[in-house]
């Protein structure tokens, strides 16, 4: 094969590579705060259960 390659050494970006880290941590915190939003919707009507089952059984003795 030929060296034809394309020659990218004049190339620059926009951004840095810790542009890219630094957008993709804030990314993942978004992201993150809205998966603990919707475990939130979904344990805490269980803890509030097991809490109220708790104290009727508390009563009960």
């Amino acid at each position: 094969m030929g060296g034809n390659g394309i020659d990218f050494s004049g190339l620059t970006l926009p951004f840095s590579v810790g542009d890219l880290i630094s957008s993709g941590n804030g990314l993942l915190g978004y992201v993150g705060l809205f998966v603990l939003l919707g475990l939130a919707f979904v344990f805490v009507p269980k803890v509030i259960g097991l809490i109220r089952a708790s104290f009727s059984a508390a009563k009960g003795k």
